[in-house]
């Protein structure tokens, strides 16, 4: 199951919706090239680290000459989370620039973001391979990580050892060599069966083999938790985009139009909206979006890598949209949403979003709101209509300009509507530094 620090990631780099706002109105498409065939743009990169900001790393979104970032609050418990999804390759964000070809001073530059799929399941067996502690063998169901071993000179469940015994002691017994590669299964071959896998082999990446018995598939272990081979970050392999990426007719729903690069090289782009629809595990899908997005970052000058910063606002909706996850830390339960925890349990008071104002209080106790008024007609409010049961959930929104709306007939209140639009759109502002690396190629 993905972490809420995960979700948050994903959030950050997601595309397209039309709502107008009041806060942050998007710029228009500057002149020059379009958005070209996924796969085909200038610079590919990925990003390779993530992390949540500190306060003074915000963007000023309320235009109060203050940087705002309200999630900083939570990045020490975040980080762990964001840095497993990294190790384990559960996300890939590429990017790739368009009306770009040299690195430079440039009035209009455009680029894409998209998800892509790097770890594979080939034989359906449930264990990926690519990540620590993952499949041995992603061509033989039979073979994964706590599959029983058996003497039939293969490594049936990925400790790296073929034919041990229930001890884990490695077989010294058998000196044929099957596969004639030069080691057998007492001289540490995994596979003798396959002249591709043995000890000290170099690992092939992307052929869902052990080849150099380490214990993982398409990984080289580094002893730290980490991998010195087949990793996407290493600007060696080539990313897959993955079809969620892309829109029906196969162009990205993920771009920026309006960039520009200074003499420094730093990039400047949005703000806007954006949002994707994303499944996680288990059936549950994250429609996720963010809201005033604005990408600021320095290139290198051969624009294979970029250091910068991406920031926004988590609206209400989006917030009441992610479900199905568990941070104790946070009071975050599977039956409950990111708003319930936010504004009904712990996470409100840890971000210290500010209290609703007292006539709020004086009809619904606890209440609280998000930090930025994008709607300009007062902050929203978010309410448990009885905050002293064990129902840890918000039930009552309260628009800025007084409107009570409750959850009725399976309907929660943050969906609901005004004048066409969504009438919840006030929301929490959060700012994440990134760097990126280069990426081999981009294929669709």
């Amino acid at each position: 199951m993905k972490k809420l620090a995960l979700c948050l990631l994903v959030a950050s780099a997601c595309g397209g919706s039309d709502d107008p706002q009041v806060l942050f109105t998007p710029k228009p498409e500057c002149m020059g090239e379009a958005i070209g065939t996924p796969g085909t743009g200038k610079h590919q990169q990925v990003i390779s680290k993530l992390a949540i900001g500190s306060v003074e790393d915000g963007f000023d979104l309320d235009n109060d000459g203050k940087p705002d970032n309200k999630l900083a609050a939570v990045s020490s418990l975040a980080q762990s989370s964001i840095d497993d999804s990294f190790k384990n390759y559960d996300i890939l964000i590429p990017i790739e620039f368009f009306d770009f070809d040299t690195v430079g001073k440039d009035e209009c530059v455009k680029f894409s973001i998209y998800l892509a799929d790097y770890v594979t399941d080939t034989d359906g067996d449930g264990k990926k391979a690519y990540i620590d502690g993952g499949d041995c063998n992603d061509h033989d169901a039979n073979i994964k990580p706590g599959a029983a071993e058996v003497v039939d000179g293969k490594d049936n469940d990925c400790d790296g050892l073929a034919d041990e015994d229930g001890q884990n002691a490695p077989n010294t017994t058998d000196t044929a060599d099957v596969d004639q590669d030069g080691q057998s299964v007492a001289q540490g071959d995994c596979d003798d069966h396959n002249a591709m896998v043995k000890k000290g082999l170099a690992e092939v990446c992307g052929d869902g083999l052990d080849n150099d018995c380490d214990g993982v598939a398409d990984r080289t272990n580094d002893g730290a938790g980490g991998s010195s081979a087949c990793s996407p970050f290493d600007g060696t392999q080539d990313l897959t985009l993955d079809p969620l990426s892309l829109d029906q007719g196969g162009a990205p729903l993920i771009s920026f139009k309006d960039g520009t690069v200074d003499a420094s090289n730093k990039l400047v782009a949005g703000p806007s909206v954006f949002s994707v629809n994303i499944p996680v595990a288990d059936g549950i899908n994250l429609d996720l979006r963010i809201t005033g997005a604005t990408i600021e970052g320095t290139l290198a000058a051969d624009g294979t890598t970029m250091t910068g910063k991406l920031g926004g606002v988590i609206d209400a909706k989006t917030a009441d949209t992610i479900r199905g996850l568990d941070v104790d830390a946070i009071g975050l339960t599977p039956e409950n949403s990111l708003l319930d925890a936010t504004f009904a349990n712990l996470l409100g008071p840890l971000l210290a979003l500010p209290k609703a104002n007292a006539n709020v209080l004086k009809m619904y106790a606890g209440c609280r709101t998000p930090d930025i008024d994008v709607d300009g007609d007062g902050l929203e409010a978010f309410c448990d209509s009885n905050p002293n049961d064990m129902d840890k959930s918000v039930d009552i929104c309260i628009d800025g300009d007084g409107t009570v709306v409750k959850d009725e007939n399976g309907t929660q209140c943050s969906e609901a509507m005004k004048d066409g639009k969504p009438r919840f759109v006030d929301g929490i502002s959060v700012e994440l530094n990134f760097q990126t690396t280069l990426v081999k190629s981009i294929k669709k």
